[in-house]
Order: C-alpha cells, then structure tokens, then sequence
C-alpha cells in the first residue's frame, strides 16, 4: 500500500494527527497516560518540566506531576541520542541498548578531557551500582558522593559523564525527583516486566512506533531521532513496511517518506479539520517533538522562525507557537 501527498498541508495535518495533537478516528484510541506514552515511544525530556508538558498536552491534562509519571509507569533516562527522555518504563533497557552504542562511544572517548580513565569509570559504577542496590535510590550529590568515596572526583564535568554514561549502559535510570532534585535508580529494581527485544526484532519494532507516531517521515528523520546510523535505520524500516505496520508515502517534492497503516483511513475532513486557521493555536513546550522528532524541519518551521524558536547553536528549543501546523513564533 502507497499514499501520496497533495502538498505540504496535508503532510502537516498527518503529523499533527500522528502527534496526538488532532483527532481522527482512524487513530487507536489512548485512553491513558501510559497509552499515551507507550504510542508516543519516547518524549525529549532534556527540561524535565517541558517534557511533562508536552504529554499533557498529548493526554488532555492540564499539567503532570513527577509523581503522575511514576504512577503511570513512565520514567525519565538517557535513551537515544545521550539525551534524556520519558518513556515507558518497559521500553527503557531495550530501546537504550539498541541506540545508545554510538553514544557510548563517543562518550568514551571524551574521558581523557575530563581527566577520567577507564578505571575510573569502572570504579565509579561498581561503587554506584552498590549503592544503589536493594531497591536504593540515591539523589545526584549522593551519586556524587558515591563517586568521591570511591574515589574518583565528580567535580569538573566527570559527575555528569559517569552518570550518563551508565544510563546508557541501561543499568540505571531516574527515579521520582526528590524536591527539585534528580534521583536515580536501578533499572532492575524498578522496572518489573521489561520488554525483550534485541537485534532485527529490535529495529523493526522502533521503527514502526516512530513512524506511527511521527509519520509522514524519512529514513533521515528516524536515524536522528533515535541516533542509529542510516544503514540501520533503513533495515528498520523495511522491516517496518515488511511487517506491515508502516506504509509508504510520496511527497509532492519527490521524497520517499514513511507512516503508519492506519493513516490510510485518516479522511480528508479530519486533514483539513487539523490544519484549518479556524483552530485555536496550540503552545508548544521547549524541545517539543513536533520539532525534534525531524532532522529536516523546513515543513513546519522557516529559517527566520527557526533563528528565534531553535535549535540553537547551544541546542537550546524555546517553547513555541503551533498554528495550522507550522511553528509560527516562540512564545
């Protein structure tokens, strides 16, 4: 099955309606907050406050709690791109383990600026995992105070890389804030039935939840969602379309994009409805995925917005406004 898109309008309603930021019937109904998340896969939480907001906006609600997340068994972690995000806490290991490789990498080889070794590192996990055995759950400047007993010193940036690097290792993620600050945890004491996928398994499965969620979209825009390479986000897609859950589409400008089957019954009227000027604006929060979920966002946002809104040379998103599904300004 192949659809093809009449302009970049209907590109645009697609996306707001796969966004959960439009209705349409055709869409599977998500009835909660972890339905929600579990549709969405994974939400920049790099400003934890923003992503909250993003899925309130996605669920109805007028805000979220940290505790509202945990409650629905939604976690925050590093899982793509060493950027933090919420996502079911089921899918946190597997997704993490699939995309965090590259990071990790390169992760490693910025410790030599940072004045760490790789004993250090090992040290400092060994002496954190400890720590946080038996259910523990332990705030940053006590993750902190882990690391200098063991000594390995914190300060100078080493804190931050030690505690990112082992979310990438899946072993640990954050727990609910303690106050305004973060807590972490072990992925095994709080994550009872994790999902297990690995390899191609693996692969096909997050490709067809991005393009159900965030389609029309490239193979491009996928390999810089979840940070794998292009190679590997072409083999997840085809597995994607193979399988049947993503079908593909034909944009007016000749590119290949990809969405979800059931976009196939989305009608025109819940198209035109979605980006028609009589709707009220919606706000979006900082680093929405209305924005990040594409490496290419020349649809929805022009350069000259793109310079207020983000992202900036620091890879600051400001929040923003969403009118007929262009970003308009930042607010």
């Amino acid at each position: 099955m192949s659809i093809s898109f009449s302009d970049t309008t209907d590109l645009r309603a697609r996306r707001l309606i796969a966004q959960l930021l439009s209705p349409s019937a055709a869409r599977p109904p998500l009835d909660s907050l972890a339905e929600t998340a579990t549709w969405l896969t994974a939400v920049q939480a790099q400003n934890a406050a923003a992503g909250r907001e993003a899925l309130a906006l996605r669920t109805g609600a007028d805000s979220l709690s940290p505790a509202d997340l945990s409650a629905a068994g939604v976690v925050r972690s590093w899982s793509q791109r060493g950027t933090h995000h919420y996502l079911p806490a089921r899918d946190v290991r597997w997704i993490t383990l699939l995309c965090s490789p590259r990071v990790q990498r390169a992760s490693a080889k910025r410790r030599g600026l940072l004045g760490l070794t790789d004993a250090d590192v090992d040290l400092g996990r060994t002496a954190l995992l400890a720590a946080l055995a038996d259910g523990n759950s332990l705030t940053r400047t006590q993750c902190y105070g882990v690391f200098r007993d063991a000594g390995v010193d914190p300060d100078g940036g080493r804190g931050p890389h030690m505690l990112r690097h082992f979310g990438g290792e899946g072993d640990v993620i954050q727990g609910v804030p303690a106050g305004r600050e973060e807590t972490f945890v072990l992925h095994d004491a709080a994550v009872s039935d994790p999902v297990d996928l690995t390899g191609e398994d693996a692969l096909g499965a997050l490709a067809t939840r991005y393009f159900r969620s965030r389609g029309p979209a490239t193979v491009k825009d996928f390999a810089w969602w979840t940070g794998l390479t292009v190679t590997d986000a072409k083999k997840g897609t085809a597995l994607a379309v193979a399988a049947g859950a993503v079908i593909e589409a034909s944009a007016a400008d000749g590119r290949t994009m990809y969405l979800g089957d059931w976009q196939a019954d989305v009608t025109a009227a819940e198209r035109t409805d979605a980006v028609s000027p009589e709707q009220a604006d919606i706000p979006l929060p900082a680093f929405d995925e209305y924005l990040m979920a594409y490496t290419d966002r020349s649809d929805i946002i022009t350069p000259v917005v793109t310079a207020e809104v983000g992202p900036t040379k620091n890879g600051l998103v400001h929040p923003s406004v969403l009118r007929a599904g262009v970003v308009t300004a930042r607010r």
